[in-house]
């Protein structure tokens, strides 16, 4: 009995190794395999308060974006994804630095900008998140675009001087 269970058990485990490696295939695949499993986790998993469970279509999810990133280094998508999947896992430093990559490959997706700001300021980094919406601004044309902005940028200021302890 106790070597069926250890059989099963061995079965088991490389079902599960096997499930973590992501079938060759595409860019395009692989990234909509990874939200797939974003959805899951997000919309799903996340509000049952499954952890576990969306934790591990998280990992799943990020595997994908990674190797999707691997296959067509210049496609944006993946790095957007795999920021987002960071950004809402509270990994506010890790999410910054996709979108930071994203930005090179895009610099004029002016979205991209709000999303590296958002996450510089979640993960604290301030100052950073103020030279992003600063450089932004400079090249923005729409005076709603530009009020949010320094709406923005005040915020992100009195953020960092209670930080400080001004």
């Amino acid at each position: 009995m106790k070597k069926f269970f250890l059989v099963i058990c061995l079965a088991a485990l490389f079902l599960l190794a096997a499930v973590t490696v992501s079938p060759a295939g595409t860019a395009e695949e692989l990234d909509r395999d990874g939200l797939e499993h974003f959805r899951l986790a997000f919309y799903e998993l996340t509000p049952k308060k499954d952890v576990a469970g969306a934790d591990w279509e998280y990992r799943l999810a990020e595997q994908a974006f990674r190797e999707a990133i691997a296959l067509a280094p210049d496609w944006v998508e993946p790095y957007l994804h795999l920021g987002r999947s960071c950004f809402v896992q509270k990994k506010y430093r890790e999410a910054a630095e996709w979108y930071r990559q994203a930005l090179d490959l895009a610099p004029e997706r002016r979205e991209i900008c709000l999303q590296l700001a958002s996450s510089l300021q979640m993960g604290g980094q301030y100052r950073q998140a103020i030279e992003v919406l600063v450089k932004l601004r400079a090249e923005e044309n729409d005076k709603d675009a530009v009020k949010f902005l320094d709406t923005f940028v005040r915020q992100l200021e009195k953020q960092a001087a209670a930080d400080r302890g001004d």
